[in-house]
């Protein structure tokens, strides 16, 4: 049986947390780092409904992406998610922006979903270089032109997405930039670097303003979206190198907001 302590080896390894970000705080963040665990459960957000769905699966183990501590805490309440995981002897694996940048990870994700409905050829640049080979998003080129309109469509239902907002740049999209999560401060870089359009999610109303302007495209698909496969990609990673670990991802990892149409 493996320990939190093998685990955690395990993935930085293949995903080094020492790649992460300086603002960014990923790692082994709560629990016991001998605990055994029989039991994983892989979630974007390590949330109380994720917490419930852990102990009632006695999972010794969550695994999310978005750090559970990312601000320095001055106070632990038993009623917290910290403090229930503590009580309750379930540890905290996060591998937020080590996993953003992989070429393991969110990159390799988006890219299956996308490349045939969009029609991403191959081979891409990175949009935003972290030095060892690593990037915050792609650039691809498509495999024959799409209206800003239609590129929206096919985002929204490869990513399976209740509803997109777009900024439409009034020209047809060749090549495009694809980020994960919140990436309205990369909407000038890839446009420096000769996409026509961004898909990312949490675009501020300023990037939909400046983008009609400049006549590049934006396509905003939501944080969750664009972040979701993460539990399945890190399911997969895990099985594999540990087959007697029973590995699930937490169907109580929903998108938080609800929408009217």
């Amino acid at each position: 049986m493996a320990a939190v302590r093998d685990i955690y080896d395990f993935i930085d390894r293949i995903i080094p947390f020492g790649t992460q970000e300086s603002w960014d705080n990923s790692g082994f963040l709560v629990g016991d780092p001998n605990m055994q665990v029989h039991k994983i459960i892989t979630a974007l957000d390590i949330t109380n409904r994720v917490i419930d769905e852990a102990a009632s699966e006695n999972a010794e183990l969550i695994i999310s992406h978005h750090p559970v501590i990312f601000t320095p805490l001055k106070a632990v309440m038993s009623g917290s998610p910290v403090g229930r995981m503590i009580s309750g002897n379930i540890s905290a694996i996060c591998t937020h922006t080590p996993f953003d940048m992989s070429p393991l990870g969110m990159n390799k994700g988006l890219y299956e979903l996308l490349s045939s409905p969009l029609g991403l050829s191959e081979g891409s640049l990175p949009l935003e270089e972290t030095g060892e080979g690593l990037s915050v998003g792609r650039i691809y080129e498509l495999s024959a032109p799409l209206s800003p309109e239609e590129t929206a469509k096919r985002a929204k239902n490869a990513l399976g997405c209740s509803a997109v907002r777009f900024s439409d740049g009034g020209r047809e999209i060749r090549k495009i930039a694809v980020s994960s999560g919140s990436g309205g401060s990369f909407v000038r870089l890839a446009q420096k670097k000769g996409a026509d359009a961004l898909i990312s999610g949490d675009f501020k109303h300023d990037a939909f303003i400046d983008s009609a302007n400049d006549g590049f495209t934006i396509i905003d698909c939501g944080h969750f979206h664009t972040e979701r496969i993460f539990c399945g990609i890190m399911k997969e990673l895990l099985s594999k190198e540990f087959p007697h670990i029973t590995v699930t991802e937490a169907k109580s990892c929903t998108d938080p907001a609800g929408y009217i149409l």
